[in-house]
């Protein structure tokens, strides 16, 4: 991977002309002596990978043999941003090896021609002259990551806007630690109650806040290790798209799949990212030497924060929306960059992967139940500038459990009525009794559609349960008395008890 943003250390030293296919025979030996992975080899190029290790998701050795000169370079490949040295250490076992095996292999006996007699005096660490060219990152190269360069353009402008969010909401007094949930919707956190009621844009918004430091922190950091790898890799107008695409469609899942959360975060769109480079390494369109330490911690990674996403506070569906997408993206892309000449499909490609994602979301955004669409509000002065999440939902769950106790008083009359007239006892039980108890049900399943928090609907789905029990005591009473039986008697008895078990739990 051809990328000038990862560590890399490389070093240069001449060697007569004649000397070249000598030099190619010892770092060939040197490479399999090592047990690196040999992957593209020929007079003058010699490619390799290294082991994977604890400390070393594996690196790249590029060996060129010139005329009369070697350049050998080491290169992370994995997610190490700094190398902590082990690029030199890499150069310098693999000199190491080749002065050993110089030392072991009679020149006579190998098969080349027209060796200089002076090539059996060679000694690579005290004659030849080597120069370093580019020694391992430090702590000062590390901060190139925030620099916007022509092939690395949007991932630093990415990193700095999550960044700057982060500090305005900061000054204007949200938490740092565990922000005010009224502050997170103030600046844009995805709310299904707002977005669905005309708040649209809080699809993009809540990509550039955070929930807290430690929620910055961990998503720059994956940002900033796909952002090194792909962005150079696709090209900045196929990166961007991608973003902002799969960064979409994973708040449109989000708000799909949560009723009643502040959802926010740049994680939707980075797993939106791992999914593109996911497929790219399936095709032919990466290294063979490096896709298979890349695809192990790619998949690694990807594996655990699905692992972990399942936990309680977690957008999973935000993850797991952006990774699908990316993947699928990734696919479309590589059909591009295999036909880069044709500028025009590559343009049409980015924008059909724009207009799908976006219409999709919103087709998806419109098959969610949004009860709020229908009501309207008047403003109380006394909340009007609380922006907490739910408000309009409990304003419309309380004047519906108004509805609910006036329809349940009307319904339990049947058992306050008194007549000697069995037509007008069982009209009173089909007609009227049953007529409420039945609005009542249609209240509850619509509360079930609310965005409201767990322990409400718990309750509503108790009350529902206390509904569906009195249409069926009403049912067995109207048979009761029309076919002048016993034969429900037991029944009757026992969904007695039953609702008295759920008004005491409800009373609780």
């Amino acid at each position: 991977m051809n990328n000038k943003l990862l560590p890399e250390y490389t070093i240069e030293f001449e060697y007569s002309i004649d000397a070249k296919p000598y030099f190619h025979m010892l770092f060939s030996k040197a490479i399999l002596d090592l047990n690196w992975s040999i992957g593209e080899i020929n007079i003058n190029n010699i490619r390799a990978t290294t082991t994977m290790s604890l400390s070393s998701w594996s690196e790249q050795i590029d060996i060129k043999l010139l005329d009369n000169k070697a350049v050998v370079s080491s290169k992370c490949i994995g997610n190490q941003i700094l190398d902590w040295g082990k690029n030199k250490q890499n150069i310098e076992l693999l000199l190491q090896k080749v002065e050993f095996l110089r030392t072991e292999i009679n020149v006579n006996s190998v098969n080349t021609e027209n060796f200089n007699d002076d090539v059996d005096e060679i000694q690579i660490e005290r004659n030849l002259k080597i120069n370093s060219l580019k020694k391992e990152k430090t702590f000062k190269d590390f901060f190139a990551i925030f620099i916007p360069t022509k092939d690395y353009l949007f991932t630093p402008i990415l990193i700095i806007v999550n960044i700057l969010f982060f500090v305005i909401m900061a000054f204007d007094g949200t938490n740092i630690i565990e922000p005010q949930g009224e502050k997170l919707i103030l600046w844009g956190a995805n709310v299904r109650e707002l977005t669905l009621n005309g708040e649209w844009w809080r699809l993009i918004s809540c990509m550039f806040m955070h929930i807290g430091i430690l929620h910055l922190l961990m998503n720059l950091y994956a940002l900033i290790f796909i952002g090194v790898l792909l962005e150079p890799l696709i090209g900045k107008n196929r990166f961007i798209v991608a973003y902002l695409t799969t960064g979409f469609i994973a708040s449109t899942a989000s708000l799909y799949w949560n009723t009643f959360a502040i959802s926010a975060g740049a994680s939707g769109a980075i797993f939106g990212l791992f999914g593109v480079f996911l497929a790219l390494l399936t095709t032919t369109h990466i290294e063979k030497s490096v896709k298979k330490p890349m695809l192990i911690y790619i998949s690694i990674y990807v594996g655990i924060n699905l692992i972990n996403g399942l936990k309680d506070g977690i957008d999973a569906a935000a993850h797991l929306g952006g990774l699908i997408s990316g993947v699928i993206i990734g696919y479309v892309y590589y059909y591009g960059m295999i036909n880069k000449e044709n500028r025009d499909l590559n343009y049409w490609i980015l924008g059909i992967v724009t207009f799908l994602g976006v219409s999709t979301s919103f087709l998806v955004i419109e098959s969610i139940p949004n009860p709020l669409k229908y009501y309207q509000f008047e403003e109380d002065e006394s909340i009007s500038t609380d922006n907490s999440t739910g408000l309009k939902y409990f304003k419309l769950y309380e004047s519906k459990m108004i509805d609910f106790e006036a329809n349940e008083s009307m319904a339990m009359d049947v058992f306050n009525y008194h007549s000697n007239d069995k037509e007008a006892y069982l009209y009173q039980l089909k007609d009227r009794s049953l007529y409420f108890w039945k609005e009542n049900l249609n209240i509850v399943r619509e509360i079930e559609k609310y965005s409201l928090p767990k322990e409400i609907l718990d309750r509503n789905n108790m009350i529902k349960k206390y509904v569906i029990l009195r249409i069926k005591q009403n049912d067995m009473l109207y048979n009761t008395l029309n076919l002048e039986t016993d034969r429900y008697q037991k029944d009757l008895i026992e969904i007695g008890q039953e609702i008295d078990n759920i008004i005491s739990l409800l009373q609780q």
